[in-house]
Formats: C-alpha cells, structure tokens, sequence
C-alpha cells in the first residue's frame, strides 16, 4: 500500500491526496506535522530534508518527492498497481472540478427555489435545469464535458490555489475534444 507522508497545511499534499483518491488507489496519509516518527521516515526517504508530500511506493524503490499528478499516475502504471486504461478510465468519471461543483449545486438549488416560487409556466423547465445542475454538482460529472471532451480538473474550476492552468476547460487526459483517445493513439503508435 502506498504511504503519503504530507502536512495537512501544504497544496501539493492536498493535491496528491486528492488525485488518489479520483484514481481509487488504496493509500494511507500520515500528517508529519502530528507523528515524529513518521517526520523521521519522510526525512530519511529525502535524504534528511522535510518536504511534502512524500509518496512511499511501497516497492522498495526511491520515494516520490512534491510529484506532479502526472509523476505519480506515471510511477502508478509503472508498478502496475494500474494499467494505462484504467488510468484514463478512472481521470474520466469526474470532469467537473470541485469549486465548479459548488458553484453546480448553489445554482441548481437556487433553480429548485425559482421552480418553487416562480410562475407556474416556468415550474417544469427551472425544475429540470436545477435537477440538472444539482446532479452534475454532486456527482461531480457533466455529459456535455464529457461530449466535448474538456474538463475543469486541475484548474481554477476545481482548486483555484492549486489551479495548473489560468483556462476554465481543458482538454480530458488522454483526449482532445472530438478525438480519439490517448489508448487508442498508444494502439495505434506503440
């Protein structure tokens, strides 16, 4: 099982945190700042330095040092804990970022209000759309996206302090809008 060594404070820990947890991969977190003897784990994998996070692949290899969610899906489909596929596969079932998905939910419900108050010719439609938005906020997935390919992960609509990209959308990992996926272009081009 992997092990992050991380602080509870720093953006990258979150970061990593939050990419494992999207791609399903059993782990285990230890806030460094509350466990000395896990400081002097992180210290010894780094060399005697404290950074964070520390990610122990658990195979008796070097230890992921502050990586990238790209290092670390990387390092995961090297130690065949995943498989390329399910690399993509996994990213795909959420493409709304987490602060768009408040913003989702707060509209959604805000539509469920005017569906309640509002006048009776417009009951059904504002019902629709909040049930709608409420949906795609909650599950964190949006069809249209999805359709189009683009995603807000890892951008300002997901964690703005932690956001890769100044651009709302982006294209999905392993595919651009409208064309095919990075599997089926490894298929094609080996």
């Amino acid at each position: 099982m992997l092990i992050v060594y991380g602080a509870d404070w720093c953006e990258d820990t979150r970061r990593s945190l939050r990419h494992l947890r999207r791609l399903g991969v059993p782990h285990q977190y230890i806030n460094i700042d509350e466990d000395s003897e896990a400081l002097a784990i992180a210290r010894a994998l780094n060399h005697g330095e404290r950074r964070t996070p520390t990610v122990d692949l658990g195979a008796g290899g070097n230890a992921l040092v502050e990586p990238d969610n790209d290092t670390l899906g990387g390092a995961l489909v090297e130690l065949e804990m995943l498989t390329q596929e399910d690399l993509h596969d996994r990213l795909a079932v959420q493409n709304v970022g987490d602060a768009e998905r408040v913003i989702r939910s707060g509209v959604g419900a805000a539509l469920m209000l005017g569906a309640a108050l509002g006048p009776r010719s417009l009951r059904w439609p504002l019902r629709i759309a909040g049930a709608v938005a409420l949906l795609t906020g909650a599950s964190g997935w949006c069809p249209a996206y999805h359709s189009a390919g683009v995603t807000s992960l890892e951008g300002p609509g997901d964690r703005a302090d932690e956001a890769g990209r100044s651009t709302w959308l982006s294209p999905a990992v392993g595919r651009r809008a409208g064309g095919p996926s990075a599997a089926s272009l490894e298929t094609q081009h080996p």
